[in-house]
């Protein structure tokens, strides 16, 4: 009920185009700067963590400022010198491991779904009005003007929990930054896919083994299969670009290793499921690559 009332109260088309323009310039420079600049999105993404980076930077920033907040109020109590050292302290910590934070988010952002724009965008907004607030507040500390401070922090705080809320809600209802795959581990022996003539050269077919949706791409004598849903989003990879032994999604433009499923270049930071093959009696049989 309340995520079905956040949807509506951010539920503007003038919002979303904001959004979805703001998200599109970036993906686009992110696209045509080349592979250093592709290198540094996968960074920021966490293709190289296996895991969105942007939600660990949260939890550095989140945590610092909670704690921040909470030595301030003892400060406010007792006078307490060393509380308050603690306390500033910690909303340096919070500052500084913002500026990666908010990299990480603007890189995730750039490959938003539509449909979670208005969401991330107004959760973007509150924890940029947060930080500010909080250098504000950095600076009154280092002036000794505790109680501008501590009033600057506390606005801080509500818009930073406002934020989290937010991110909360783009993960659990809206499934952002979350694997749209499951964990296969089947089949374990071989299974028929589709019969080999049916599959030409560079053509993609999506087949269905086991309950599961299988890529199957043939280059040469070579027959590769990796699941065909990408993690990321969902989008499907047959209908993607194929060159280099990789696909790239139609959808986001993660790009997966034929060979082996492996994330050669986010937003996702999930591989795909790599399975072996083999002809048999003219059917195309798969399953399940073990572990490397």
């Amino acid at each position: 009920m309340i995520s079905e009332r956040v949807d509506l109260a951010l539920d503007s088309d003038q919002l979303e185009k904001v959004a979805l323009n703001i998200a599109r310039t970036v993906h686009t420079a992110v696209m045509e700067g080349g592979d250093g600049t592709r290198k540094l999105a996968d960074l920021l993404h966490g293709t190289w963590l296996g895991h969105p980076l942007h939600s660990v930077l949260t939890d550095v920033v989140v945590g610092a400022w909670t704690i921040g907040a909470f030595f301030d109020l003892i400060s406010i109590f007792n006078k307490s010198r060393q509380a308050i050292t603690v306390a500033d302290a910690l909303i340096m910590v919070g500052n500084y491991a913002a500026l990666p934070t908010i990299l990480s988010g603007l890189t995730d952002f750039s490959t938003i779904p539509e449909e979670a724009a208005n969401i991330a965008l107004t959760h973007a907004a509150a924890n940029n009005i947060g930080f500010a607030l909080q250098v504000a507040s950095a600076r009154a500390r280092s002036r000794g003007d505790r109680e501008r401070a501590l009033s600057l922090s506390g606005i801080a705080f509500v818009f930073l929990m406002t934020g989290a809320y937010l991110g909360g809600h783009l993960s659990y209802a809206k499934k952002v930054g979350v694997k749209h795959t499951e964990e296969v581990t089947e089949p374990q022996e071989w299974l028929p896919a589709l019969d080999a003539t049916k599959i030409r050269e560079r053509e993609p077919r999506r087949v269905e083994v086991a309950g599961q949706p299988v890529l199957l791409y043939r280059q040469g004598n070579q027959i590769q299969a990796i699941g065909a849903v990408c993690p990321h989003a969902g989008g499907p990879l047959e209908q993607g670009k194929f060159s280099n032994g990789c696909v790239q999604c139609p959808w986001h433009d993660s790009v997966f290793a034929l060979a082996d499923g492996r994330v050669v270049h986010g937003p996702s930071t999930y591989a795909v499921t790599n399975y072996e093959t083999r002809i048999r009696d003219g059917m195309v049989e798969v399953r399940v690559a073990p572990p490397r």
